[in-house]
């Protein structure tokens, strides 16, 4: 492979291909990177690239480059075996193959490469939001690595995380958005000085590959809440054996916002039996409890089990947050029979649910009736169930409370602290809890805390009309 590189370097004018293997079998929602970095490094040389969309006429090309992302993608036969063709991207090797030079990696990517594409299905209709990851996204890795080496996952090749590449190698100022394939990007020590330089661009960015809601903290989680962050926030419940950290780190979450979250739910891949359904709608009614929408993962293997069926329909539910948010698992089966077309007949959803209901009614019975707006403990009893602070923010709310009560803090600060959640006007239950508990914070510091003023004084320093007192 490096001397086809070598190659580019020393010549010019050849004819390079770029083939999105992805792409032409099945086609794909976003471009792919790895070929977007060669594209502009072989334009940088002198070369002339086009973008692939079939496998005619692969000869012509001094060379093609092809990857392919996907296990499942089909690649027309022969292809990998001419000459002239260099291949890599999981899809064919099991860590990606070779690593790019580093000269091609960190190229800026060439956004113009997939425009014959975007062009030709513009013209065919579809719609343009479609095709938005092609035309509205600035994209990179700020980290790689990942320590986790989870048997299902192909991000295996490092050990650690560590720094990449900053923000401003792959950002293109004319894009409105960014996104972002670091592996587990809060594994890494600089975490926040990257936060910093996308919050710094003003673009709204978001980490596709999803975070590691395991490694979450106070600090993470209020930077991260306080971010230009586009769409939900995407984490991971792969297994209900980690139910107690990922609640634990749920409740750190929720604790700091409550803006859209989103969680994979891994599917079929320990096993394809009662237990893994179980094992699914256990995690759904945990994310629902933290008003969070499940994204159901379901692996390959879930096609030779015989809830197959279900499967496909609990992910249809739970996909759909349109759905998912307004109906429970029953209510989205009986809503498909309902408009099943032909009479005394089952439709695939009510069909998968009924048969297993009469073979697991316990099951069935605890969870096929979950609603997610009647679980939401956020839409039920709003902030207050959910704010739990760590010990170590407790200890600087009261710091930033004894300030204000001595009247050491201006109205600027108040403001600021207030809105940082540093003067928190939850954290005084949370005392008033110690208090009863005998952990020490009796009812004249309750009143010493001084929160009646706070009341009155942050509305008209702020001059916003604050409600709900």
């Amino acid at each position: 492979m490096q001397e086809i590189y070598e190659r580019l370097r020393r010549e010019t004018g050849l004819r390079i291909g770029i083939l999105d293997a992805d792409l032409v079998d099945h086609g794909t929602r976003h471009p792919n990177l790895a070929l977007l970095k060669i594209a502009s490094f072989c334009k940088a040389h002198g070369h002339h690239v086009d973008l692939l969309l079939d496998y005619l006429h692969l000869e012509q090309y001094d060379a093609v480059f092809l990857s392919c992302v996907f296990s499942f993608t089909t690649i027309e036969r022969g292809v990998l075996d001419l000459s002239n063709v260099y291949c890599g991207g999981t899809g064919i090797f099991p860590d990606g193959g070779e690593d790019l030079p580093y000269d091609v990696e960190h190229a800026h990517p060439d956004y113009t490469l997939y425009e014959p594409y975007v062009e030709r299905e513009l013209a065919r209709g579809r719609r343009r939001s479609a095709l938005a990851d092609y035309l509205d996204y600035s994209i990179g890795f700020t980290t790689r690595g990942c320590f986790r080496k989870c048997s299902f996952c192909v991000n295996k090749k490092y050990a650690r995380v560590f720094a990449h590449a900053p923000v401003e190698e792959f950002l293109d100022s004319e894009r409105p958005y960014i996104y972002l394939w670091d592996d587990n990007f809060l594994g890494f020590s600089g975490w926040r000085e990257i936060l910093g330089q996308l919050n710094a661009t003003g673009k709204p960015f978001q980490f596709r590959q999803g975070l590691d809601i395991r490694l979450m903290t106070d600090e993470k989680a209020l930077v991260l809440s306080r971010s230009r962050y586009h769409g939900d926030f995407i984490f991971a419940f792969d297994h209900i054996e980690d139910r107690e950290i990922i609640e634990k780190k749920l409740r750190v979450w929720r604790t700091w916002t409550d803006r859209g979250t989103r969680l994979y739910v891994l599917s079929a891949y320990d096993s394809q039996d009662e237990h893994d359904i179980e094992s699914i709608f256990m995690r759904i009614s945990i994310l629902m409890k933290y008003d969070c929408l499940p994204y159901i993962m379901r692996y390959e293997s879930y096609k030779q089990s015989k809830w197959h069926s279900l499967y496909v329909n609990i992910a249809r539910w739970c996909n759909q947050p349109q759905f998912f948010k307004k109906k429970s698992f029953r209510e989205f089966c009986e809503a498909n029979q309902a408009y099943h077309k032909t009479k005394n007949t089952m439709c695939s959803a009510y069909q998968a649910m009924t048969v297993f209901e009469r073979e697991f009614p316990r099951i069935a019975e605890r969870f096929f009736d979950l609603r997610f707006e009647e679980e939401s403990m956020l839409k039920r009893f709003g902030r207050p169930f959910f704010t739990k602070p760590s010990h170590e923010v407790l200890e600087e709310q009261r710091a930033y409370w004894g300030r204000f009560v001595r009247g050491d803090m201006s109205e600027l600060e108040t403001l600021s602290a207030y809105f940082a959640k540093k003067l928190d006007i939850m954290c005084v239950e949370h005392f008033k809890e110690a208090e009863q508990s005998g952990g020490g914070t009796s009812k004249s510091s309750l009143r010493f805390f001084g929160v009646p003023r706070l009341k009155r004084s942050l509305p008209r320093c702020s001059n916003i009309p604050i409600q709900s007192w």
